[in-house]
């Protein structure tokens, strides 16, 4: 049982910040606040010291196709035919017929073959940015569970689905019924998701294969197997990769959604 251990903590954690969750009136549904707090990654981390996250805003969904293809319109330099060969593989939107119309398929599916640049120039261009990896995970694990088998079945369910992940038929965002504790959806279940610094600092001769996070995490509970899973597959990417199965969402600094609610 070894992988329920922390379960208890982090529902204690929740109840204590559930006061704190802020919806944004004008942003309601698109941008939620994660309150500060702290969690224990799969790195290693000094005993009794938790990785600490400071609050900020997280959107409730990945970025979809229609969203994506919005900025598109307005930053035509990113569009497939125009994105310098620096900044992108060839594989990039791979899936999109035209990029140039309205008329996208799947428009409430999450945007995926997009590079680290072209997502963090995305987010930026809305007033935020990527979600740093801390803030990323620490927001993963902000589930609630009713009981110890309610985490074991959410553990196995997360097994299976990074053990048989379907490019071919991923859902609309929303859609995989995983929700954390503040409403922030398909942290699992859907795709993988660019963060800000997607390859970890480690020592320079450890490379951070499955035997080499198997040996060094220390989480055990119901996230350790997932968590693993991200971060041996955010070290093999570049910032120009482009994955079927990745795609992002955005971030934003508390002190800027302050600014910009009090100028409305």
């Amino acid at each position: 049982m070894n992988i329920l251990t922390n379960i208890a903590p982090v529902k204690i954690m929740l109840a204590t910040l559930a006061a704190g969750i802020v919806l944004l009136p004008a942003m309601a549904g698109a941008q939620v606040l994660v309150p500060s707090g702290s969690f224990h990654s799969v790195m290693p981390e000094v005993k009794g010291e938790p990785v600490k996250v400071d609050s900020f805003y997280l959107d409730t969904t990945a970025v979809t196709n229609k969203k994506y293809n919005e900025f598109l319109q307005d930053h035509e330099d990113w569009q497939p035919q125009n994105i310098p060969s620096i900044f992108a593989h060839k594989g990039y939107l791979k899936s999109w017929k035209n990029a140039n119309s309205d008329d996208i398929v799947n428009p409430d599916h999450p945007v995926t073959n997009v590079s680290w640049y072209a997502a963090n120039t995305y987010c930026q261009s809305i007033g935020g940015r990527l979600p740093t990896l801390n803030e990323w995970e620490y927001s993963a694990q902000l589930m609630d569970f009713d009981s110890p088998s309610d985490a074991q079945e959410f553990a196995s369910r997360l097994m299976s689905w990074y053990s048989t992940v379907d490019n071919e038929n991923i859902g609309a965002v929303g859609s995989s019924g995983i929700e954390n504790s503040h409403g922030i959806k398909d942290q699992f279940g859907l795709i993988m998701e660019w963060v800000e610094d997607f390859k970890p600092v480690i020592a320079n001769d450890l490379s951070l294969d499955c035997g080499t996070v198997g040996r060094m995490q220390q989480l055990g509970n119901a996230y350790s197997y997932a968590a693993s899973i991200r971060y041996i597959t955010r070290m093999s990417f570049t910032p120009k990769s482009t994955n079927s199965t990745v795609g992002f969402r955005c971030a934003y600094d508390v002190e800027k959604i302050t600014e910009k609610e009090a100028s409305l």
